[in-house]
């Protein structure tokens, strides 16, 4: 039995009860012998004569997308056409298609970049939304936090000892890093935005100096097309630094790569990647039972046991080996701000890079 086989197999058999624990009171969370059928009227799309079928769009590798989407498909016999892409070409698909969505749920990108994008998704709120962190969840419910992820600097410790690994952004800046750190294009990666973002709330967001951290970094950095690349690149040693989200980097961790994780001094943001209902979504109900189901408990845990991502709900323990959030300094990030001066933000990029 290969990999991908022994992971569907897990799956289906941590999920084989996910579909009547989908049914259940939204003012209780999912046990482990869940009630057989709910009355939830948005879990039971055969009522509403949709087909049982789902178009989700989604920036996260096959290597999270596969077996999350064969579990979901065997759990509620709701047929998954997966469309891959960047989460910034994703937007941009869905705002060339606002009069006629080929899309049901945009699945993946950091919550800001669906806060920016709000007047493309449809308000829907989460079965067990009291089970879900604070912060986790949009004000106007128009996108629900998928798993938490902190930005964070990772390194190859066969390329750096710890003393000689840098301990914040400001670090990043020496020119002795020239070209061997990685980042992804800021334009195309929703986690790329929230890294440089993130960044100027770190070190200055409105007096200039954040934007002068970002430049010296960005010149000492190879700007990379998607977010993977700078991770496994630096697990395989062409990079020996690379700016990117918690779970980008804890995945070689965990698998016993040459990969150490550094929580930037200077404080870091705690931004969710997000799962969302496109408005005019021709299949609504089956797009409702697909967020209940990606934020439900036995898919939580399975992210944080199988995928080592930190859960969104507050009755899942995150992954053993990852940092305790008690010891991390989180910044007092500004979702609002993130997404009303995103365009704004590009732009300086944009310029930034090509200089």
């Amino acid at each position: 039995m290969n990999l991908r086989q022994r992971t569907a197999v897990s799956i289906l058999a941590l999920f084989a009860l996910t579909l009547s624990a989908c049914g259940g009171s939204q003012q209780a969370p999912n046990t482990q012998q869940p009630p057989a059928s709910g009355g939830q009227q948005q879990q039971e799309p055969q009522k509403t004569e949709e087909p049982k079928e789902i178009v989700v769009y989604t920036s996260h590798q096959a290597d999270i997308h596969e077996p999350l989407f064969k579990a979901f498909e065997d759990a509620t016999g709701i047929k998954v056409t997966p469309v891959y892409a960047a989460t910034g070409e994703l937007f941009q698909r869905m705002k060339a298609e606002a009069s006629n969505p080929l899309g049901d749920v945009i699945f993946g990108g950091g919550a800001e970049t669906h806060e920016a994008n709000k007047d493309l998704l449809q308000p829907y709120v989460p079965k067990e939304v009291d089970k879900l962190a604070p912060g986790t969840v949009a004000k106007d419910n128009t996108w629900t936090g998928f798993t938490a992820l902190p930005i964070v600097i990772m390194y190859n410790t066969n390329m750096l000892t710890p003393d000689e690994a840098p301990k914040g952004f400001a670090d990043l800046t020496d020119p002795k890093w020239a070209g061997k750190i990685a980042m992804p294009d800021a334009a195309k990666s929703g986690s790329a935005y929230t890294t440089v973002v993130t960044v100027l709330h770190a070190m200055g967001r409105d007096d200039g100096k954040g934007w002068e951290v970002m430049a010296d970094i960005a010149a000492n950095s190879k700007i990379l097309g998607s977010s993977s690349q700078g991770p496994k690149g630096t697990n395989d040693g062409e990079y020996a630094i690379a700016l990117t989200h918690e779970e980008g980097a804890f995945k070689y961790v965990a698998a016993g790569g040459p990969i150490a994780i550094v929580y930037p001094e200077e404080g870091t943001s705690n931004v969710p990647d997000a799962v969302a209902i496109i408005k005019g979504a021709k299949h609504p109900e089956n797009a409702k039972i697909f967020v209940d189901f990606m934020v439900s408990q036995q898919m939580q845990e399975y992210v944080a046991k199988e995928l080592n991502r930190r859960p969104v709900r507050t009755d899942v323990a995150p992954p053993a080996g990852l940092e305790e959030v008690s010891k991390i300094k989180f910044l007092d990030y500004d979702m609002e701000w993130a997404a009303t001066q995103r365009e704004q933000v590009l732009d300086k990029w944009k310029d930034i890079v090509v200089q």
